[in-house]
């Protein structure tokens, strides 16, 4: 069960709203609720997550307690954790690469399993792991009730694709949430925008996108290539953040207040700054699960470094299993480490707007990486980008309805860079915006009946 559906948006939502705030049960109907939603695509994994939650329940106590067994309890729900993410995920990957070299070295290849990826595997173990960490530090403290750790991890909002959510930020929510009219309205405000933001916008240009992504080395001309990277970068921009506004609308319609995920990343001035500014909750699970433990900054510089380095490997890995998305972490690692050297003070000397311009491309240049199915298919884009190939430009990926969406979507981008004056300030009075927000609902509807499906992106991570 998606999001962006009309079964969703004028069957569930209003069923589970209705009993949500009329039934004096409200933590039994949100997890009856969010399994329901879950379950609904991942019937089988539904009960494996479940029986997993179960376990990191109870061994949450032991982490919480005292004495040698607290390190015991930890490291048996982390190695179940990661043992479950590595069976879903990269079983597949780890064999695939495993009879590469069997082969080549003339010994009897494994057969390779069939695996379907859950929704959102990632997603739930990073929040899983973070819960018995949490414990582990004394940061946080045992979830009073399993209903409230289980709603905690199948929290329904943010459950396919985040924001990833600490157990502590949400634990008074859990026990009582609040309910007002304001949080109903900005929750349905932030709601509309993020269906608008995928349907009207991420969708039109996934379209275009893909078309290009699939032509041929010797049907890709320079300036189609750069409009299908441009638009790539723009979708997945979109596409993510619109699932995070939907998400934290709907929490907030529930009575849940989840952390902002995105903050303009396309108007960073350097990747340090766009890191601080996408996916917020990944960087922010990186930095204090991965990069801190391994040392941070407080050990020598070089293998500050290396740890910097290593983090976004992972997270290059954590993206997808395939050697594309290695190299894009490694890519990022790389360029964060080159800001540290000398970046972050020679770009000082020049205009914002400049360093905007630079990070920018960078980044679209990293997402050609991040989209192509092989470092192949990688490398002639690439080509063609920077005029290999000779070909005649096709025309047929310039429609008005692609080049709108691409205008819509950068003047949103760049909106934030735009001094207006005080009477285009937003103001208290939201009658206005509502009003849009009601003309974006009825035109994403009309686009949802009439378009093909595309499913959020980040459901395949």
């Amino acid at each position: 069960m998606l999001f962006s559906t009309p079964f969703f948006i004028f069957a569930f939502l209003p069923v589970f709203f209705a009993l949500y705030w009329f039934l004096p049960a409200r933590g039994i109907v949100l997890l009856l609720g969010s399994l329901l939603f879950y379950g609904w695509s991942e019937p089988v994994f539904l009960w494996v997550f479940l029986a997993s939650a179960c376990l990191d329940w109870a061994l949450g106590w032991k982490i919480a307690g005292e004495g040698k067994a607290r390190k015991w309890a930890l490291w048996t729900g982390v190695a179940s954790n990661l043992g479950l993410l590595f069976y879903a995920k990269y079983t597949v990957f780890a064999v695939v690469n495993l009879n590469a070299v069997l082969a080549a070295t003339k010994l009897s290849t494994l057969p390779v399993p069939s695996i379907a990826l859950p929704l959102g595997v990632s997603f739930i173990v990073f929040e899983k792991i973070t819960y018995l960490v949490d414990l582990y530090r004394g940061v946080s403290v045992p979830a009073r009730s399993l209903l409230n750790y289980l709603n905690y991890v199948f929290l329904f909002p943010k459950l396919l694709a985040g924001p990833i959510v600490k157990y502590h930020d949400i634990a008074g929510q859990l026990g009582a949430p609040t309910h007002c009219y304001e949080d109903v309205r900005e929750g349905v405000l932030r709601f509309l925008t993020g269906l608008a933001k995928k349907v009207l916008i991420a969708d039109f240009l996934a379209a275009a996108a893909d078309a290009v992504f699939k032509l041929p080395a010797d049907a890709l001309h320079t300036s189609t290539a750069w409009f299908g990277v441009v638009c790539f970068t723009l979708q997945i921009f979109f596409d993510f953040s619109g699932y995070s506004d939907m998400a934290i609308g709907m929490a907030r319609i529930l009575g849940f207040r989840l952390l902002e995920n995105f903050r303009d990343p396309y108007l960073a001035t350097s990747f340090t700054d766009f890191w601080r500014r996408w996916h917020i909750s990944l960087s922010t699970w990186i930095k204090e699960y991965l990069y801190i433990p391994l040392g941070g900054s407080r050990i020598s510089v070089r293998r500050s470094y290396l740890n910097l380095c290593i983090c976004f490997f992972l997270s290059g890995l954590w993206h997808g299993a395939s050697w594309n998305y290695v190299i894009w972490g490694c890519f990022h690692g790389v360029i964060l480490v080159l800001d540290r050297v000398f970046w972050l003070e020679w770009q000082k000397r020049l205009p914002r707007v400049v360093n905007i311009a630079i990070t920018f491309l960078l980044i679209t240049l990293a997402f050609v990486v991040f989209r192509c199915e092989t470092m192949a298919h990688a490398l002639y884009y690439f080509g063609a980008l920077f005029g290999v190939h000779a070909t005649q430009p096709d025309r047929f990926f310039f429609n008005p309805d692609t080049c709108l969406a691409l205008t819509v979507g950068v003047i949103y981008i760049l909106f934030p860079l735009v001094k207006w004056p005080q009477w285009a300030q937003p103001g208290e009075n939201r009658v206005p915006q509502l009003a849009l927000a009601l003309v974006l609902l009825v035109c994403s509807i009309a686009w949802m009946g009439m378009s093909t499906f595309h499913p959020f992106l980040y459901f395949r991570f």
